[in-house]
């Protein structure tokens, strides 16, 4: 599918920038920069687990009433990324963080009439369709606004010597580069790159987890071979790490499933023909963009017989071992597969891992069955649901 992509998306930053050096030279350096930070290395599981431990201390407040756990989950995850972006974390109190966390939600939930504003803008003259481009781009432009105080904030108070985080690595490479006239590397692009970041970070692993505790309420069984999984491993107070996945080949099978049947971003991000291509006797001249359908993939019934079924037992072996599967990318594939892929990794095993250790969640009594039917907006989220969380003994 071809469209404006100037007025969906900004040619700066690194998700919809268009191939070429500048994004080759913003993706090596931000990449270079996370790892500085823990990106891929066990020393960042310490920031999640302390997200881990407040998380449990959030749901232990609520006792045994019912509660939507999404947005204590999306409060976690973006603590995460806030402690490698701006190196500090948010109390989940705190009033900026709502209004953020507001905005990301607003901004994020369009429904699919709206969308069609955006990729035709003709769409845009129907009475209801116009209003959503605008809308969203006020709630972006919020997260944005917060972006460029931290930015601020970080010049008054940096100091080369101490690099306390991405935004810190991003102000002293712009600072080496001031008498360059040609760099990308200003404050516009930079700010555009801790948007992807942002939303990236926050978005995509807590829907992700939101998920996994619906199939879970829906599953009581599998939540249960999991449980028996992780206190056979760990027990009931030794941390989970990333260590332990090997040795948790039936938790890896359902966190994989959670990732196909869910398919949090169905299309997946933009790409762009480098040549002209022919692709099923289609003729795909050079640069035209092209959405990449994941959610056909991870719903091929050839593949995955019964596609619309939870099934774990799709990736384990004769031996119960956890088998991987080349057709499930949740990531994405080729060069624009997502940079976070090993946080959103570490996260999705730690945050799961842990709160099932503790907590067994169940529908609440007497409520009906939650839809497993999403909404379509930028991401594939689960609609409202209540559960309750038993603690365990």
């Amino acid at each position: 599918m071809a469209y404006r992509r100037q007025y969906l998306l900004p040619r700066h930053g690194i998700v919809g920038a268009p191939f070429g050096t500048p994004w080759k030279e913003h993706r090596k350096f931000t990449l270079m920069s996370l790892r500085e930070f823990g990106f891929g290395k066990r020393s960042l599981e310490g920031k999640i687990l302390e997200e881990s431990v407040s998380l449990q201390a959030e749901i232990m407040k609520i006792g045994n009433r019912p509660f939507d756990i999404s947005r204590m989950v999306q409060n976690a995850v973006t603590n995460v990324i806030c402690s490698i972006v701006f190196g500090s974390r948010f109390a989940y109190n705190d009033e900026k963080f709502k209004r953020l966390m507001d905005a990301l939600d607003r901004g994020l939930s369009f429904n699919f009439f709206g969308q069609l504003a955006i990729f035709f803008p003709t769409l845009r003259r129907v009475p209801g369709l116009g209003r959503g481009p605008k809308m969203i781009q006020n709630d972006l432009a919020t997260i944005r606004a917060y972006l460029r105080e931290e930015m601020d904030s970080h010049k008054k108070t940096f100091d080369p010597n101490d690099i306390r985080d991405l935004i810190d690595s991003y102000v002293r490479e712009t600072k080496s580069r001031e008498n360059d006239d040609k760099t990308t590397f200003t404050d516009d692009y930079t700010e555009w790159v801790l948007f992807d970041l942002f939303i990236a970070g926050a978005e995509t692993t807590s829907t992700t987890l939101h998920w996994a505790f619906l199939y879970m309420i829906l599953n009581p069984d599998i939540q249960g071979k999991v449980q028996k999984e992780i206190h056979s491993v760990l027990g009931h107070d030794q941390r989970p790490s990333t260590a332990h996945r090997a040795r948790m080949p039936y938790t890896e099978a359902v966190l994989t499933e959670v990732a196909r049947i869910a398919t949090i971003l169905p299309s997946g991000v933009v790409h762009a023909t480098s040549r002209d291509t022919s692709f099923h006797g289609y003729h795909i001249p050079e640069g035209t963009t092209v959405l990449p359908i994941l959610w056909s993939v991870h719903h091929d019934p050839e593949h995955f017989p019964n596609p619309g079924k939870f099934d774990p037992g799709r990736f384990l072996d004769a031996q119960r071992q956890y088998r991987r599967d080349d057709h499930v990318i949740p990531f994405g594939v080729g060069p624009r597969m997502c940079l976070g892929k090993q946080l959103a990794e570490m996260e999705l095993f730690v945050f799961f891992t842990s709160l099932l250790q503790h907590y067994t969640f169940k529908l609440p009594e007497g409520a009906a069955k939650p839809s497993t039917t999403g909404i379509h907006g930028v991401t594939h989220s689960p609609r409202n649901f209540e559960l309750v969380a038993e603690p365990l003994a």
